[in-house]
């Protein structure tokens, strides 16, 4: 009767550790990666269901992006990108913005899509690319931390840096005393013959600025009548605008603040002013519509605006973040400072009437 008993009890007690055992373990997940558009890239553990951050050797493939960025910064960018995914690899098409819209604009007519993810200088474009159905919708868990002004309402695009417009100047030929810290300060018989500009049709950065400056009562289409009887000329990108600073060949030009701060650090002879009325540019990522490696490209969006990835790494190339919240370099605005203090874009409008914004400033300066 007693080994009877002590059996039973033996048994109920193996019985208790099965059962304890069963409520805090979990058998390996064999599932595939999940999309990239439920999961951050850098998301923790989910300890409520027992999830493990996915193994970022688990994405394989390639990864087109289409960008008007500085190359310098899209090759510290696929450095980073593929030390993360080691299985992965980033090609690049870098131009202007008006040339990746073009390339864009030929591979949607053909109905063969390349480009995983365009990141542009220009929202506008991103507007009627999104207006022609040409944008995949994509709402990155990183975008709760950019200010509203700085992204699309319907989660079509995101801006994922802001350019700052100023002044370039040549300290060969200018002191930084002589050098003009805002728009109106270049209307001065000093520099005349001595200014350059980038090319709006190709440039988004300057396209914003045409359309800031030419909507402000202060300056207006007539500022930039001015400028034409000053002489001033055009250059076709932003990095030959800022060649012919740095040669001495003007002295003045309406520059892109981290373009012309990295070479000062390199050693070129230039100098920067931020100017008083500021123009700033959120440069603004999509994945188009059709894209081949729709994984890989909210893969690359989530890594772009990580402040833990692709935002620290543009502080290094003096190039402002979109998401607040970061150390920044001294000197540098938080996005949300720079939504409140910059001159008013429509962006939407400015999408509206590009074409006649630029057929005037043609007129004007190639007419």
């Amino acid at each position: 009767m007693i080994k009877k008993v002590m059996a039973l009890i033996l048994a109920g007690l193996m019985l208790l550790a099965t059962v304890a055992c069963s409520g805090n373990s979990k058998a390996p997940s064999t599932a595939a990666p999940q999309s990239v558009a439920n999961t951050p890239t850098d998301a923790a553990p989910a300890e409520s269901t027992g999830e493990t951050e996915i193994d970022p050797a688990s994405y394989k493939g390639t990864v087109m992006l289409y960008s008007s960025t500085g190359e310098d910064v899209i090759i510290a960018l696929k450095d980073a990108f593929e030390a993360k995914y080691p299985n992965v690899t980033l090609d690049y098409y870098a131009a202007t913005s008006g040339k990746c819209v073009t390339k864009l604009a030929t591979e949607f007519q053909s109905g063969t899509v390349a480009c995983d993810l365009a990141w542009l200088a220009d929202p506008s474009a991103m507007i009627s690319l999104k207006s022609e159905d040409h944008l995949t919708k994509y709402e990155s868990p990183f975008a709760e931390g950019i200010n509203e002004k700085f992204k699309d309402a319907d989660s079509y695009y995101s801006g994922a840096r802001l350019l700052l417009m100023g002044m370039t100047f040549s300290t060969m030929t200018s002191s930084d005393e002589e050098a003009p810290h805002n728009y109106d300060e270049v209307l001065n018989d000093a520099f005349k013959g001595q200014i350059v500009l980038t090319d709006p049709t190709g440039s988004g950065s300057t396209k914003a600025l045409v359309y800031a400056l030419t909507n402000h009562e202060k300056y207006g289409w007539e500022y930039f009548e001015k400028l034409k009887e000053l002489g001033a000329e055009l250059q076709s990108s932003s990095g030959s605008t800022n060649n012919g600073v740095a040669s001495g060949a003007y002295k003045l030009a309406f520059g892109v603040d981290y373009n012309t701060k990295n070479l000062i650090a390199e050693g070129s002879p230039l100098g920067w002013h931020d100017t008083t009325d500021i123009v700033a540019v959120p440069c603004p990522i999509a994945i188009p519509e059709g894209a081949p490696h729709l994984e890989l490209a909210q893969l690359l969006y989530d890594f772009i605006l990580d402040p833990n990835g692709g935002q620290t790494l543009l502080t290094q190339y003096n190039i402002t973040p979109i998401v607040d919240g970061l150390e920044l370099p001294e000197g540098m605005m938080a996005a949300t400072d720079v939504a409140e203090k910059a001159l008013p874009i429509d962006w939407n409008d400015l999408a509206k009437v590009s074409n006649e914004l630029l057929d005037r400033f043609d007129a004007i300066f190639k007419g």
